[in-house]
């Protein structure tokens, strides 16, 4: 599975927690966490994903 792939799924499953935890009320800290998370996850994605384009072109 390539590293892309990777941190699709790994966002994924981290976004789909943070909706449930949401949705089930939990505690602020918890969820801003999850959020911290999810955001380090979508920063790493992009980040690679422009280093790829960089060394295609």
């Amino acid at each position: 599975m390539s590293y892309l792939s990777e941190l699709k799924r790994e966002i994924e499953a981290v976004r789909k927690k943070l909706d449930v935890a949401v949705g089930k009320d939990v505690c602020a800290p918890e969820c801003y966490q999850m959020s911290i998370q999810l955001d380090k996850l979508i920063e790493a994605y992009i980040q690679y994903e422009k280093e790829v384009r960089l060394r295609l072109n």
